[in-house]
Parts: C-alpha cells; structure tokens; sequence
C-alpha cells in the first residue's frame, strides 16, 4: 500500500515527479529512491511498509531486469503466484507481492491481470523499449490519475499533486478494470467474471467458507489489525471471520451511545466479548462541521454521499493510526453486491433482468464514492483498509444469483442482502438476531449524521451558511457541475479552493445511477433510510 508517481516520455521527468511524490507523503512512512532508467522516465514511490517491509523497495525489477514496477495495493493470492513461478524457473530477491506482479507481467503480460485477487493501481515501464502498461483493480479499490501531453504520460495517486506541479492541462481518471498502454486503453479481463448465463443456487455455507477465505487472505501474518465497525450486517460479519483467526483484533465504532448504530454494535460485543472501541462523534458539535475543510481537502470530492461518510471515517483511522495500526478490515461491497440499497431492493424485487444494470451501475460508481472514501481517509492516516466483499470469489458467487435468493418480501417491503442475513442464522450463539434483521443505513446516519429530513441538525447547517440566492449564483459559477443543494455547494467551493476543479473533467460527471426513481418512488420512501 503507498503512493506512487510515474513519468514517461514526460520533459524534467526526476524533477516533475520528485514533486508529486512531495504532495503523497502521508500515503506512506518511506521514500524509496528515485528511479530514472531512461531519458524522461522517472518512477518513486511514497511506500507504507507492509509485505516484506524491508526488501519491497519500489520499483520492483523483474528476472533478466525487463519490468520496473510502481505498485499501490496488495495482491492476496502473492504466495500462490510465487510458487506457481517458482515451478516455472523464475528466481525472488524479495518476498514483496510487488516483485510477484513484476515477474507475473513478464512470464504472461497483460494476461496476468486475470489472475490476481487483490486491490491495485500500477504502472509497469518496459526498460527496453520505454513502452509502458498502467492499470487499476476491476472496481477501482485503489486510484490512479494520469496527465498526457502528446506523447508523455504523468501518473499519481492523487490529483492534486498533478494539479499543482503541471499547470495547464486536464487531470484524467484512468477507469477500474481497465489497462493503458501508450496506443491503447481498453477493459480487460480479470479474475472477476462476467455473470452466469445460469443462475447458481444459494447456500449459506458455501457462502460461509468463501467469505470466511476471503478474510483470511486479508489478515496481515505479522501486523495487528483492526476492523471498522457498525454494527450493521456487513461489519458485524467481517468482524465474525477476522476473530475466527485473530481474536485479539478490535473493532472500531464512530458515535456515542446514543447513535443509531450503537444498540446494534453493543450487541455483538455483549454476545461475544468484542473488544469494542468507541470514536466519540457529535454531529451537533462545531468540531464536527468544522471536519469539513479537512475532508474534502482529504478525499478530493464535494459527493455528499462520500462526504458525510469520510467525516466518520476520517475520525476512525486517525484514532487506528494513534493506537498503532498499519491495516484494517470493513464491509465495503456488500451492499452493492448483495442488493443492501434501495434501489437493488425494489429493482431486484422486479426481476434479475431489470436489477442487474442497477447493480452494474452501483459497482461502476463505487470507486468515485464509498472507495474513494475509504482509499483517501485510511491512507491519510497511513492505514490500509481491505475489502473482504471485494474478493473475486466473494463477487462472482454474488453475481451468480438469482434474483429470489438476493432480495426476498418482508412484511411487504422488498428486503435485500438475503444471502448474508442467512449466514447469521448458522451462529446463531455469535451472531444477534437483531444485526440479522436490520434495515440499512448509511454509514454517517449510523453514527449520527442524520440527513433524511430536511430539519436535520446537519442539513440546518448548510441552510444557515448558504441563502438561496447564493446557491442561484453558485449554480451559475458552476455551470457543469449539476449542484442541487446548498450541501452540494458548500462542499464544492472548498474543494475549488484546494485545487483547479475545471481541470478534473470527471468531477463534471456526477457519480449518479440513473434508475428510474420515481417510477418505484412508493416503494423507496416506504425504506427508512432513503431519501431524495
């Protein structure tokens, strides 16, 4: 996990990205040396050392010195990799999963993508020939942003280092899933695959040892770790499997006793003897609208869904970071796999037909919202967050199912997440029944944050800083950006004074899905948490 900065055919490449790796320092807790093997290519790396912390200085050469690789993430399945080339001849320095990729790359190149369970951006310069191939994790888990100039490439792994070091030019967002090669960006194929033609029938204790395999490969061997938690379905069960194998690990709630979220999380740790850490968070609190500055600077978005959740996020891993932890657990993807939201709710509730390009839609977005959150909030605190829901057999198995096993009627609502509500019912001396049963809601309103009425002490806020005629003039400043609220405009003028905003084209495209809301309006407002 770190932060990497890459130029290729880029003029000044050292000096270009010594500079960007100046704006990423708190993605890691080492500089390794600059690397500049040819003529206007450069490579450093902001690392936080976690896999082989002593030897996995970065970039990573692979065998005969044919690949330098820049790498942010972790690949799970490294060992398995590195024995399967071990059989094939190829020889380690390191025991890095940096070095595995590398040599991955040479023995099978771009096909190599397919097979790696892990959460990644990289940028691999062929020393050679100059030619270079970057690429990002099938949903965008870890972020990569690029800059071109006719023939040069400038990589990072935040946008405000190349805003600040290049100024002209646009900062683009290299899409999850997809590969860039200097003629060519195009999807490929990973160890994600494409739905059955078939649906596969569901059982809870398949789904059981998936998932508990998916934590498993997630726990560090050598470093403490920590999950985030809520107390909702998806945590509760992250927690579950990661104390199946590390016991001692906590378990991190943002709010007082009085947060929503509370009664459900006290539950757990009543039943099992979770050692439960309490975030104090008061949404009345000047501190709290005070975390905003702070926040947007931090995850480089005025989303109000990202924004409201990084203000809870943030106050966790800067209190992981205090008590000493390099890596920690949550429950992200599992609500966009297993239908936990509203409109996968009543979509799904249709038919499989109308509810899988909601879902598409859903997971196509998470790397501009919930994952951008969690990336930018934990590496500010260098922690690195991994995402069970998000391991290739966890989502294959989802996408297999039809749609009477994700979404099922509950006393007449259309209630989703089936599949993990009956992993509970196989603990049911560990697992609450009350967890099981719960409606969704989202992370920040757990803690507190409640913004489904427009009365909302939080929203009050917003209403007090911003008059109507201002958000008239803003929507005018910001011709482009589709701001609706005064949330939304308050978010976006901190933001634009951080950084050039009009030079991030993608921040114009809104992360929106595009279901039919108000064909299904009836049915989503009968869902407490939903709200326009």
């Amino acid at each position: 996990m770190c932060g990497f900065a890459v130029a290729v055919g880029w003029p000044e490449a050292e000096t270009t990205v010594a500079r960007l790796i100046q704006g990423i320092l708190h993605r890691g807790d080492v500089t390794d040396p600059l690397f500049a093997p040819l003529p206007n290519v450069a490579m450093c790396t902001r690392r936080l050392r976690i896999v082989d912390a002593e030897h996995g200085t970065q970039p990573q050469i692979s065998f005969y010195g044919r690949l330098a690789v820049s790498f942010n993430g972790e690949i799970y399945n490294h060992a398995a990799l590195r024995r399967e080339m071990l059989d094939l001849g190829v020889s380690f320095k390191t025991e890095s999963d940096t070095e595995v990729l590398a040599n991955a790359l040479q023995i099978w190149g771009h096909r190599a993508l397919e097979r790696l369970n892990g959460m990644y951006a990289f940028v691999a310069v062929d020393l050679t020939s100059g030619e270079f191939l970057a690429a990002r994790d099938p949903y965008g888990v870890k972020p990569l942003y690029v800059m071109q100039s006719g023939k040069g490439f400038l990589f990072c792994s935040e946008m405000r280092p190349l805003l600040d070091t290049v100024p002209e030019g646009d900062v683009m967002l290299l899409p999850p899933g997809y590969a860039l090669s200097r003629n060519n960006c195009a999807r490929f194929r990973s160890a994600v695959f494409p739905r059955a033609d078939v649906p596969v029938a569901g059982s809870a204790k398949a789904l059981d040892a998936i998932l508990r395999e998916a934590v498993r490969l997630r726990l560090p061997p050598d470093l403490p770790v920590a999950t985030l938690f809520s107390g909702g379905i998806d945590s509760t069960l992250v927690a579950h499997y990661a104390r199946e194998f590390r016991p001692e690990a906590p378990g991190y709630f943002v709010g007082g006793t009085d947060a929503p979220d509370y009664q459900y999380a006290a539950a757990y740790a009543d039943k099992t003897g979770y050692d439960l850490r309490m975030v104090p968070f008061d949404v009345h609190s000047d501190d709290a609208f005070a975390m905003i500055d702070e926040v947007v600077a931090v995850t480089e978005s005025f989303e109000p869904n990202l924004i409201r959740g990084a203000v809870c996020s943030l106050a966790a891993n800067q209190q992981m970071h205090k008590d000493g932890f390099r890596v920690n657990l949550c429950g992200e993807g599992a609500d966009e796999l297993f239908c936990g939201y509203a409109p996968l709710e009543v979509a799904f509730n249709e038919s499989a037909a109308e509810g899988q390009p909601v879902r598409d839609e859903v997971l196509g977005l998470m790397n501009r919202v919930s994952l951008q959150r969690v990336d930018r909030c934990a590496m500010r605190y260098q922690i690195e967050t991994r995402e069970p829901f998000l391991d290739p057999n966890v989502v294959n198995y989802a996408m297999s199912l039809d749609a009477p096993d994700l979404v099922r009627d509950l006393n007449g609502l259309p209630t989703g997440k089936m599949p993990l509500r009956d992993l509970y019912d196989l603990y049911p001396d560990q697992l609450p029944v009350s967890i099981r049963d719960r409606t969704k809601i989202p992370f920040g309103e757990g803690a507190g944050l409640d913004v489904s009425a427009r009365g909302s002490a939080w929203k009050q806020r917003f209403d007090a800083a911003i008059s109507d005629a201002e958000l008239a003039e803003g929507k005018r400043e910001f011709d482009g950006f589709l701001v609706q609220s005064k949330e939304e405009l308050f978010y976006l003028r901190k933001l634009a004074a951080t950084f050039d905003v009009r030079r991030v084209p993608h921040l114009r495209d809104r992360a929106w899905i595009s279901v039919p809301v108000m064909q299904h309006l009836e049915k989503m407002k009968a869902h407490a948490y939903f709200s326009l």
